[in-house]
């Protein structure tokens, strides 16, 4: 993965997500999803270009039934944007890039 597109866990999402000031994009995804395969790639090709602005993340969802609970994922690929511990912009499902940037610019310029 690029750089700026990180795995997060369990253990560090508070850390990496909820904490952080600055923008962040969780990918809540799986391994063994085919619209997951489709969508990473689009994620880590947009990811560099967002570097400073946005952190961009994934997380598997295989055996996370709390987290997936606690963020109400309904299906995978699911996109949630975090900017100061809250969610402000969620998209489910395959999201192409330029659709992505897209909706990355609005919230940017929106908060």
């Amino acid at each position: 993965m690029a750089n700026n597109y990180i795995e997060v866990t369990p253990d560090n999402f508070a850390e990496k997500v909820l904490q952080s000031s600055q923008l962040v994009v969780v990918n809540f995804s799986a391994e063994q999803s085919n619209a997951c395969k489709i969508q990473d790639p689009e994620i880590e090709a947009i990811s560099t270009h967002y570097q400073g602005r946005a952190t961009f993340t994934r997380l598997d969802v295989t055996g996370q039934e709390e987290l997936t609970k606690k963020w109400h994922i309904e299906g995978i690929p699911t996109l949630i944007f975090f900017k100061g511990g809250n969610e402000i912009h969620r998209i489910t499902g395959i999201v192409m890039r330029e659709k992505l940037r897209r909706q990355l610019e609005g919230v940017l310029l929106a908060n």
